[in-house]
């Protein structure tokens, strides 16, 4: 794989001591930052993970796969394979015939294009999953095409559909030789998840930092990459240009619009970001867990303040002392543990296999965007979900959880997060780590889906033979936070 050079931050314009101002305010605005990588000329200036993530954590994106997708359409359309100004209901005119779909003035208007930006004419948002064709097709079109924004996933994975029909190939598979091998993307840290019928997910990319930032790279490139034309350059010039009015900054090909002239970014749930600035020629992603929408307003206030809106130099004079303090401070980067605590004399009794009696829940992650839909069970490679036996086992340093027989939590008692692989439905995100207390006859369990932003609080509260949980977890809503769980196990005899 070409490696990105990397540099000083002085070398480039940037003052190591700003950089370690400003992820020491990172870690304090709200968020829980995982990864983050700066660069400034094509030149890597800073990396930071947070243990126990690493540089080759493969962690979800999100909607920033949305931008995986839009480039594949970008090379399809530079293969001349496409033109975003194609039309749907030619591109799906055997699946129009087949579902009997009348084609009405709008849906005959409806073009890659207006996919690509949001604006397909949709009030209602289709059922993504398998049959996410059919159900797109039969969306009524109620308003022009072009004419207002509607933020629409299914839309999206649309567009991965239409990379399949006019290449023949899946989108990742398209995509390896076509682009991610040329820019260095390393493809054993890119997991695209698929729906059953094949389909990559528009959403469903999980990657590590650099692989975003090698996509952000090749965008303010100008779609190249070591002299190489990788996507067209007028494409790539549209695709990062205002296209639809969405009530913010603007919305471009599958990008959002930042408030500075010139600057755009991908954007996944959560705070996963990839943000570039042609006037600074600087690029940096981050995965992170900002739950709420205030955590990312802060995060994206730091940044604008120390590396977008002061025009930066070409360098600087070399400062070695700030330079190793900022190296060190970032080396040294984990998140915080929770308190240690040893199992109490009251924790006797805990030991043994208890079976559902009423009520539900699990402890999968949960993607619910648009209601009560997992939109994750598109994805599950089991049905089996819900826990119907939990067998509890109290170790000196932790507190073994065994669900259905097979799923195995390993909650430590000290309070470090050390990811162990779990047999989750979700086969992308597989490793989680846990921690647990004792609060007299109640044990708390915090679960980290370590490849997600997500987090469940699990309480399991015994009363004689009888336990009772409760689960909360964390779920991509900001004004609805949380998914709520109860349940009652009885103890075997």
């Amino acid at each position: 794989m070409n490696e990105l050079p990397r540099v000083t931050p002085e070398s480039v314009g940037i003052s190591s001591h700003s950089l370690l101002e400003m992820l020491q305010r990172l870690e304090k605005c709200g968020t829980e930052p995982h990864g983050f990588m700066l660069s400034r000329h094509g030149k890597v200036v800073l990396e930071c993970w947070w243990a126990p993530y690493t540089k080759d954590t493969v962690h979800i994106c999100h909607s920033f796969g949305k931008s995986y997708v839009a480039t594949a359409i970008g090379a399809a359309c530079t293969d001349g394979l496409l033109s975003i100004e194609d039309r749907i209901v030619d591109l799906f005119a055997q699946d129009i015939e087949t579902l009997a779909i009348p084609i009405t003035e709008n849906l005959s208007k409806l073009k890659v294009k207006h996919v690509l930006t949001m604006s397909n004419g949709m009030s209602v948002h289709a059922t993504s999953g398998e049959h996410l064709v059919r159900n797109y097709l039969q969306t009524p079109v109620d308003q022009e095409p072009g004419t207002r924004f509607m933020y629409n996933t299914t839309g999206s994975c649309m567009l991965g559909e239409i990379v399949r029909r006019v290449t023949g190939q899946s989108v990742l598979d398209y995509m390896k030789q076509r682009v991610f091998e040329k820019i260095g993307l390393d493809c054993n840290r890119l997991h695209w998840m698929t729906f059953r019928n094949g389909l990559h997910a528009a959403p469903g990319v999980a990657s590590c930092t650099e692989n975003n930032l090698r996509l952000g790279l090749l965008y303010l490139q100008g779609g190249l990459w070591n002299g190489e034309r990788i996507i067209d350059e007028q494409w790539i010039s549209d695709a990062t240009k205002k296209q639809m009015d969405n009530g913010s900054d603007g919305y471009g090909y599958q990008l959002w619009m930042h408030a500075l002239p010139g600057v755009f970014r991908f954007c996944g749930g959560h705070g996963q970001d990839c943000v570039m600035s042609r006037p600074q020629d600087l690029a940096y992603a981050i995965h992170q867990a900002a739950s709420e929408s205030h955590d990312t307003n802060a995060v994206n206030a730091i940044f604008n303040q120390y590396l977008l809106e002061t025009p930066l130099p070409d360098s600087l004079p070399e400062d070695p002392q700030a330079y190793a303090e900022l190296m060190a401070y970032a080396a040294q980067r984990s998140l915080p543990s929770n308190n240690s605590q040893p199992v109490r004399a009251f924790a006797n009794g805990w030991d043994g296999l208890y079976n559902l009696h009423s009520g539900c829940f699990h402890l999968n992650p949960e993607l619910r965007p648009f209601g009560d839909q997992n939109v994750y069970r598109d994805f599950y490679d089991t049905e089996d979900e819900y826990v119907k036996t939990v067998s509890i086992a109290l170790r000196e340093d932790r507190v073994e959880l065994v669900l259905n027989g097979t799923a195995c939590l390993t909650a430590r008692l000290d309070g470090k997060l050390f990811p162990h692989q779990t047999l989750c439905a979700m086969p992308a995100y597989r490793w989680e780590c846990s921690t647990a207390v004792f609060e007299f006859n109640e044990l708390i369990v915090d679960t980290w889906y370590f490849q997600t932003c997500f987090k469940t609080r699990m309480w399991l509260k015994r009363d004689g033979k009888m336990l009772h949980v409760t689960v909360r977890k964390e779920r991509l809503h900001d004004d609805c936070p949380y998914i709520w769980y109860e349940a009652e196990l009885y103890k075997a005899e």
